[in-house]
């Protein structure tokens, strides 16, 4: 008996049938999270975080044009 005989009598199709299914679930979970209002401030939050010097930002920070041009403002006095 041959190895090929083995593995096509083992019946494992099923195993990367059942896989499939778990990943579109979990695809389309992290999609839907993704794009809950929710979460629009903590992505924002992550977007902008390459490009701010050592601004110290909240976790709950909504950005404005007010709120940013405060927050340079006071990064600029810190570094004088």
């Amino acid at each position: 008996m041959k190895l090929s005989d083995i593995m096509s009598h083992m019946n494992l199709a099923g195993y990367a049938e059942i896989a499939l299914a778990i990943f579109l679930v979990v695809f389309i979970g992290a999609t839907i999270w993704a794009y809950l209002p929710s979460n629009r401030n903590r992505f924002s939050l992550a977007m902008t975080l390459p490009l701010e010097d050592g601004i110290a930002v909240s976790t709950r920070h909504t950005f404005d044009a007010d709120t940013l041009a405060i927050a340079g403002t006071k990064n600029d006095e810190a570094m004088q």
